[in-house]
């Protein structure tokens, strides 16, 4: 091979690496340890919530039965923001204030309705806000061995030696890389759930959802 092709191909690779590197991933495939989702499965597509503490702010993000990255729709970030729920189609974001920042948040978040994403594929997109509830406190972390998500009512169950530990909808709960937490709407907070043995709960739960199809 001639010098030159040798200087192309070496002023090419850090631009392919860099492509590479911004490639949208698969929906099997976790991000790493500074990533977490929230996932509903839909009838004919999947709708993941993607958050990230390291790289950006948080996204709706629309793949097909086969996991491969339709669209996705940027929502400005703040620290207190869930997927709260997903009917008929609409989409709900729900941000999370303390009542001490009341004041301060108010404008920004009527600023920011206008700003935010209202569609991604057919589905609408919401958004509101809601006061922290400050009597209840995250709970302590809770052990299961196993997971189940019913295809028809898109239920997930965590079980531990076979006993039912949780039953919630699928879209409640936020996988991260080494654990599952539940977000209960009426108290605010939340309870992790972690998988004996070390074993990987969150590529086993975006497996398990593409299953589903």
């Amino acid at each position: 091979m001639g010098r030159s092709k040798i200087k192309n191909i070496c002023l090419l690779l850090p631009l392919l690496l860099s492509i590479i590197a911004c490639a949208d991933p698969n929906f099997d495939k976790f991000e790493g340890t500074g990533f977490s989702y929230q996932i509903s499965a839909g009838k004919t597509d999947i709708v993941r919530v993607r958050y990230t503490t390291d790289e950006g702010a948080p996204s709706v993000q629309l793949f097909d039965t086969k996991g491969r990255l339709k669209e996705k729709a940027t929502i400005t970030p703040y620290s207190g923001l869930e997927l709260t729920a997903v009917k008929n189609n609409t989409i709900q974001m729900t941000y999370t204030v303390g009542q001490s920042d009341l004041n301060m948040f108010l404008p920004w978040f009527k600023r920011i309705k206008y700003i935010n994403p209202n569609r991604i594929g057919n589905y609408s997109i919401r958004y509101n806000y809601e006061i922290r509830n400050a009597f209840f406190m995250d709970q302590d972390p809770v052990q299961v061995d196993s997971l189940y998500i019913d295809k028809n009512t898109k239920m997930m169950s965590l079980f531990l030696k076979h006993k039912l530990i949780v039953k919630k909808p699928i879209y409640l709960f936020r996988v991260e890389s080494s654990e599952l937490s539940l977000y209960d709407p009426l108290s605010k907070s939340y309870t992790p759930y972690t998988f004996a043995a070390n074993k990987n709960i969150a590529e086993e739960y975006l497996k398990k959802v593409l299953a589903l199809y």
